[in-house]
C-alpha cells in the first residue's frame, strides 16, 4: 500500500540513517523499514522558496510524478523514501519526470 509518510520518527530514521541518491534537481533519501507498505514524502526547503505558494506548487508537482511517472514500481515494499527538491528553479513536471527517471535508475 502506498499513502503518505507522517511518522516524525520514521522520517528521523531516514534522514539519519537511511540511504540517498542524488540527481541534478532531486535527492531521495530511503530507508528500508521491513515491512510491506511504501510510504513516502516531499520537501521542498523554505531556503530555495520563501513564498508557501511556489513551495506548494512543486510539492504537488513532485508527488503528483512519483505517483504517474512508474517510480513506486521500482521501489520495493517496505522501503519509505523522501524526495528533496534542491534546485532554485521551478521545474516543469516534465523535467521532475526525468528526474525521478534517473533516480530511478540508480535506486
Amino acid at each position: 500500500m502506498i499513502c503518505s509518510l507522517k511518522s516524525k520518527k520514521k522520517i528521523d530514521l531516514i534522514f539519519e540513517k537511511g540511504k540517498s541518491v542524488k540527481s541534478k534537481h532531486l535527492q531521495v533519501k530511503y530507508y528500508d523499514f521491513k515491512d510491506s507498505e511504501i510510504k513516502f514524502g516531499v520537501s521542498v526547503p523554505k531556503k530555495l522558496f520563501s513564498s508557501a505558494v511556489k513551495r506548494n506548487l512543486i510539492k504537488r508537482r513532485l508527488r503528483e510524478q512519483v505517483k504517474h511517472s512508474g517510480f513506486l514500481d521500482v521501489v520495493r515494499p517496505g522501503i519509505s523514501f523522501f524526495v528533496v527538491y534542491c534546485t532554485k528553479d521551478i521545474l516543469p513536471s516534465n523535467e521532475i519526470k526525468q528526474g525521478l527517471e534517473i533516480l530511478a535508475k540508480k535506486l
